[in-house]
């Protein structure tokens, strides 16, 4: 018997991770026997009914098109590869809205060319392009005016949900409520997130002496401190494996996200002063510390962000950490190469997102069962600077692979409204999940809609965006702006640091020297008194800025 693709993946990943997830997995109940179905009694013969009408076409009529990237249908591919898989979900939805719509035509548009983002910035500026398209920065699209503001159509109830939320917004899953622009604009419709997680080798972890079985903390999802996994770090080191790498991420945010609110944690309170904003939910803003609270402090207060100790904890760890990565760790260009190394059984752990479980699932150099798991919680041992008790180390992940915006042009060829209708109906429960699992890399962003258990079982640091307790921005985007040169600047030097080609002091003084540079403009920027894209208000501030 030939599985379907859909079939075998879910045998694949439920094989190779059996032996991680089933003992924390609850066993499924057996369904009684069903009696055996009655044969049908004898009836009267059915009157005869008038035919059902075929709805009359009104609105729009013509043809819409969008491009769906990952999700885009075989049967719009020219010379599809006979070899990858099938994908046809967006394609029979597509068939079932028409139905509802006569007149109305869906497409899908197929991007060939190299440089896509080039070629989109073409299409909106000349008014050309499909009605609807992949955008990946939705919230600098939208305040550019590149896509159709959806604030309006959000507060509207998705008219295909039964699921009784009053607004389309309150469908999807957190933390997409506060997935909005500066200008507080929401740009694009999600499709999916992404999580990220730790994969691991579990034949290699049983080679050094680890049983995952044992070692993970079921609560946690992780080992139950950090010394453990750096006690693990040593056991592959020691064996002559490479232990942990984050593929190239560790220049990025991914680590720090982990890091700052283990060990920023206690400033929390003397930061978290600036909760005034109304467009934004209360709990998105208590008990968590905003890159305008932090310049304030940084500003006002005369704080040295790059002398005080609990900054130099952090970069202290991370470094501590990359002894037991690969060569080139710190180069993004070399990520692909420690995907290499894990599947090919020379790397332990490698932490990487969602997309990635379709990678491994289907190379066929891979001899080895994996799992994931994710980054544990701070401890006294590892950082004096530990919360006690222990603070759930947050998820890296979130909105979104497939944001789908609205080509601002709708409005002059008519045809927004069918647009809006059409991802609506795109983004029910049902609908949604068939959509996002045809490709085992994404979660649907539907709240009710199932996901895959080669995807949502994996992972367990999704689940922890949500709560933004003790939440803190990363040093890369401390003072990062549309045009700052901060976060480049802050790249560079966490290279030359982690590489040992300058003490942490240099790294600090120069990141410190190109934050000082970028201030005034992440103000001028920000502020509602300089731009009308502002949401800071400088007269809740403790000082006036000088810029």
């Amino acid at each position: 018997m030939q599985l379907s693709r859909r079939a075998f993946l879910r045998s694949a990943a439920l094989t190779s991770v059996a032996a991680i997830v089933a003992a924390c997995a609850q066993a499924t109940p057996v369904p009684p026997a069903a009696d055996a179905t009655a044969a049908p009694k004898a009836t009267d013969a059915p009157k005869d009914t008038e035919p059902t009408a075929v709805p009359a076409a009104t609105g729009y009529q013509g043809k819409i098109e969008m491009y769906a990237q990952s999700f885009t249908p075989t049967s719009a591919l020219e010379n599809p590869d006979p070899k990858a898989p099938k994908y046809t979900a967006l394609d029979v939805l597509a068939r079932e809205w028409e139905e509802l719509h006569p007149g109305v035509e869906m497409g899908f548009y197929v991007f060939t060319g190299d440089d896509y983002w080039g070629w989109l910035s073409t299409q909106l500026i000349g008014g050309t392009g499909p009605d609807m398209f992949w955008i990946a920065t939705p919230a600098q699209y939208v305040d550019e005016g590149k896509v159709l503001p959806l604030n309006d159509y959000l507060e509207m109830p998705n008219k295909y949900d039964g699921s009784g939320a009053k607004s389309w917004k309150d469908t999807f899953r957190s933390p997409f409520e506060t997935a909005f622009s500066l200008k507080m604009l929401y740009a694009g419709i999600p499709l999916d997130l992404v999580a990220t997680g730790v994969y691991c080798n579990v034949d290699m972890f049983k080679e050094v002496g680890i049983d995952l079985k044992t070692e993970i903390d079921p609560m946690l999802g992780s080992p139950k401190d950090w010394s453990t996994l750096f006690e693990w770090c040593k056991k592959f080191k020691d064996a002559g494996y490479f232990a942990f790498s984050l593929g190239g991420y560790i220049v990025n945010f991914w680590l720090e996200a982990v890091l700052m609110p283990q060990i920023f944690w206690s400033l929390t309170p003397d930061f978290d002063v600036l909760n005034y904003h109304d467009t934004v939910p209360m709990r998105s803003q208590e008990k968590q510390v905003s890159q305008e609270e932090f310049i304030m402090k940084y500003v006002c207060d005369k704080w040295d962000a790059f002398s005080d100790e609990h900054t130099k904890e952090v970069f202290r760890i991370i470094k501590d950490f990359s002894l037991y990565f690969p060569p080139g760790f710190a180069d993004s260009d070399q990520m692909w190469t420690h995907m290499e190394y894990f599947l090919t059984n020379r790397l332990a752990m490698l932490w990487d997102g969602s997309w990635a479980v379709g990678t491994i699932l289907q190379d066929t150099t891979r001899q080895f069962e994996f799992t994931s798991i994710w980054m544990p919680p701070m401890d006294k041992v590892t950082s004096s600077y530990a919360p006690d008790p222990q603070i759930l180390p947050w998820g890296v992940g979130g909105y979104g692979a497939h944001n789908m915006g609205v080509h601002p042009d709708t409005l002059r060829r008519g045809n927004t409204d069918e647009c809006i209708d059409w991802l609506m109906y795109i983004t029910t429960p049902e609908n949604n999940a068939m959509v996002v699992n045809e490709v085992p890399s994404f979660i649907p962003s539907n709240k009710q809609a199932k996901s895959l258990p080669e995807v949502e079982n994996l992972f367990v640091g999704e689940s922890r965006i949500a709560d933004s307790t003790n939440g803190w921005p990363v040093p890369l985007y401390w003072f990062g702006s549309v045009g700052s040169k901060y976060p480049d600047t802050y790249r560079r030097e966490l290279q030359l640091y982690l590489l040992e080609e300058q003490s942490q002091d240099n790294f600090l003084s120069n990141i410190r020297a190109a934050a000082d540079e970028a201030v005034p403009e992440v103000i001028r920027e920000s502020a509602k008194q300089y731009s009308d894209a502002g949401s800071w208000d400088l007269t809740r501030w403790t000082c006036e800025p000088v810029i």
